[in-house]
């Protein structure tokens, strides 16, 4: 006996120790030595009490109505009952789950989630006059319990001013005190028009976790809680979510109405982190009663179809984003309305801009159409939903429309669409009707894109100035400008602008531009669009087909021969009709390597002067009236990057969710394209902090599907000098 007691003793001196220089604390000279005499004190005091806590014989085992645990026990009106839970059979007692004050007789015990096997369970007795402290914190549990909320036994977290939030939660009421109800909440959609507040749990994995419920109206974000409270909320050790009140959903008790968690961004976490979660949030919301969920968005549906076994295995219920809409057969997302073509489109077809889509799946990316639906659950900050509100055009989630008669017998035809809140309208329309109401929405004037052909010669980079623009293109001009910011050699690339006047003397030298304008005015051209692709792809054959003019094979030769020996060249486009007001064009052109084995570059700078005609190209342009003959390419030459680790676009702001002091990162693992995903293929979403202040400075939006389920796919030092590359990037172009 004196051996166990001398261990314990040992044990809980540490712990005092280890509570008392947690980080927070900075008064250590001067009170040292009263904290030492109060340890030895205090372990005195409770000496006693360490050798008369005893586990509680349980009598009898049953739930109630909600599926709550009954323990029945012999109690003491001077003493209290801590009762403790561990996962499995095999495991330790490591969750204070409750604390009951004792009575005379017999006494029901129990906690706020679903009843556990026997064996799960175990009580431990204490006496009122010597209390023990279950939660390490340095106070011990009768005073916690007579001070709650604002104190508790059973977490570890320090007095909290009611302003910034609890550390118990007790009542519903405290629920709608700390939540916050918001139409549209950044990152989180599934968040939108539900009362939700914020928590966070520090020192997750230790043996003293402190669990704070967020004042939500007060702190919007963790980080300002942390900084107000003197927490880390980016240390490894702290997790960080939301609890939402759903009052339609049916809880695991069988009633309507349940709380469910999820961690910040609805990201996948594994079991084990979800399990402890799960029951150190409810020990300390004991108004629980059985109707606490982990919500499962479609960022942790991996996740948690790898581990559906354990969640059905132990009390772990779960709410699926899906089963929360699982009712809902309408959502009108944007309301708005259009005319169009009705077409049934796959994630490998590319829409036209008077397309009304209907997709079976949400697809990665989407150039301007008429309008959308959905036959899957869109949510309002989805990113087909953001592009229908940029575009003002109507977009609809739809259950099964192609089995309503009066949706599947318009599609292929052109038709009227507007989307409201509660319904959506559709009729057949007359080509007079669309081309009307397009003429309507275009821009009235007709758009020239810059252009001057003084610039002749193709020119190294570092001799391409930034008002050199209208000669070479934005992204030549871009690129030959970073080359001046001073960055260590090879982060920006070196090598070759090619101006627009190759481009054009290479159309008329071929007599291209009069054949393309007697192609535009056929009237199966203009009104067929499967004429109008095909005849674009004849059109661009004859481009790749073509001759250069002997000057510019050698000039395009003495470029390419200026390379080192053996080097695969990236040509790239670079228009003059991208960046315009109201008219981006990202993504519609083609860049091409051209690889020493292929012979003369003339190969790889046809086919991306053909890139300028494809159909979405085209049909951009014409929506936005933007000339076409004026429309010319130019070409950004550098060596090519083979075996990519990753790849990806940075902008350096938020262009998205409209966060402030942050970067927007789209990559990719190895060399998936971003700009043209793979249907397959998620690139990852990030939001990089300005200013670091400490590891993991940056919110991961959406995790690649190409990546390990935990990782990010640039590590910290990247990351890092991402952060520093864009700052000077974003200065300097200010």
């Amino acid at each position: 006996m004196l051996t166990t007691f001398k261990f314990n003793l040992t044990s809980i001196s540490l712990q005092y120790l280890k509570a008392f220089f947690h980080k927070k604390h900075t008064y250590f000279p001067k009170y040292f030595f009263h904290f030492i005499g109060w340890v030895i004190l205090h372990l005195i005091i409770n000496a006693h009490d360490l050798c008369a806590q005893q586990i509680v014989p349980i009598k009898s085992y049953g739930m109630n109505a909600n599926g709550q645990v009954q323990l029945g026990i012999d109690a003491q009106a001077d003493h209290y009952y801590i009762l403790k839970v561990r996962a499995t059979d095999t495991s330790q007692y490591d969750i204070a789950s409750s604390m009951t004050m004792g009575i005379n007789g017999t006494l029901l015990i129990t906690e706020p989630l679903g009843a556990y096997p026997l064996q799960h369970y175990q009580i431990i007795e204490y006496a009122n006059n010597a209390p023990f402290d279950t939660d390490l914190d340095g106070i011990d549990d009768i005073t916690e319990f007579q001070n709650m909320p604002t104190q508790s036994p059973i977490n570890a977290a320090p007095d909290l001013d009611s302003y910034h939030g609890e550390i118990m939660m007790d009542s519903f009421g405290s629920y709608k005190r700390l939540s916050i109800r918001k139409e549209h909440v950044v990152f989180s959609e599934y968040l939108n028009g539900l009362g939700h507040f914020k928590f966070m749990i520090s020192d997750f994995s230790t043996d003293k976790p402190r669990v704070y419920f967020i004042n939500t109206n007060v702190h919007a974000y963790h980080e300002s809680f942390a900084l107000a409270n003197g927490e880390n909320h980016l240390d490894a050790d702290v997790r960080k979510g939301q609890i939402v009140y759903h009052p339609t959903s049916i809880s695991s008790n069988g009633t309507l109405g349940t709380f469910a968690f999820n961690y910040t961004g609805g990201h996948g976490i594994d079991f084990d982190e979800v399990q402890r979660t799960h029951e150190l949030l409810a020990a300390n919301m004991p108004f629980i009663e059985n109707n606490l969920s982990f919500f499962v968005t479609g960022n942790s549906e991996d996740e948690y179809a790898r581990d559906s076994v354990l969640y059905a295995t132990y009390r772990l219920p779960v709410l699926l984003e899906s089963d929360v809409y699982a009712d809902v057969d309408y959502w009108g997302l944007n309301q708005e309305e259009g005319f169009g073509l009705f077409r049934k489109i796959g994630l490998d077809e590319i829409p036209g801009a008077k397309d009304i889509v209907l997709y079976e799946s949400i697809p990665n990316a989407l150039p301007r159409v008429g309008g959308i639906i959905t036959s899957v659950i869109q949510t309002p900050l989805s990113h087909v939903n953001l592009r229908a509100i940029q575009n003002k055009i109507p977009n609809a989630f739809i259950r099964d429309p192609l089995l309503i008669d009066s949706v599947a017998d318009l599609l292929d035809k052109y038709i009227y669409f507007k989307v409201e809140q509660d319904k959506y309208i559709i009729r057949e329309a007359s080509l007079a009707e669309v081309n009307a109401w397009f003429e309507d929405i275009r821009p009235k004037e007709n758009q020239n894109p810059p252009l001057n052909l003084c610039h002749e010669k193709i020119m190294p980079l570092d001799d391409i100035r930034f008002n050199n623009f209208d000669g070479f293109g934005a992204k030549c001009t871009n690129v030959a400008t970073m080359r001046k910011f001073g960055f260590p050699d090879g982060t920006i690339p070196n090598g070759y602008g090619v101006p627009f006047y190759f481009y054009q003397e290479f159309m008329k030298h071929n007599r291209l531009f009069n054949e393309i304008r007697t192609i535009m005015n056929e009237p199966d051209f203009i009104s067929n669009r499967l004429v109008r692709d095909e005849k674009l792809k004849a059109f661009r054959k004859k481009i790749k087909d073509a001759e250069l003019p002997a000057w510019m094979m050698a000039d395009l030769g003495t470029m390419q021969n200026s390379f080192p020996t053996g080097t695969s060249i990236r040509v790239r486009s670079s228009t003059n009709n991208e960046d315009l007001p109201g008219f981006n064009g990202a993504g519609l052109y083609t860049s091409k390597t051209q690889h020493p084995e292929e012979g003369h570059i003339a190969k790889s700078v046809k086919q991306v002067f053909a890139s300028l005609w494809n159909l979405r190209a085209f049909e951009e342009r014409e929506f936005y009236r933007v000339d076409h003959f004026k429309t010319s390419m130019g070409l950004l030459c550098h060596p090519n990057y083979s075996d990519e680790k990753a790849n990806g676009v940075g902008v350096s702001t938020d262009p998205l969710y409209n966060t402030k002091n942050t970067f927007y990162l789209n990559s990719q693992i190895g060399e998936e394209l971003i700009t043209n995903p793979d249907s397959n293929a998620h690139p990852e979403e990030l939001l990089l902090d300005r200013v670091a202040v400490g590891s993991n400075s940056y919110t991961v939006i959406q995790r690649s599907n190409l990546v390990h389920r935990d990782s990010v796919v640039l590590d910290d030092i990247y990351l890092s000098e991402m952060r520093n590359f864009l700052t000077v990037i974003h200065d300097e172009f200010a």
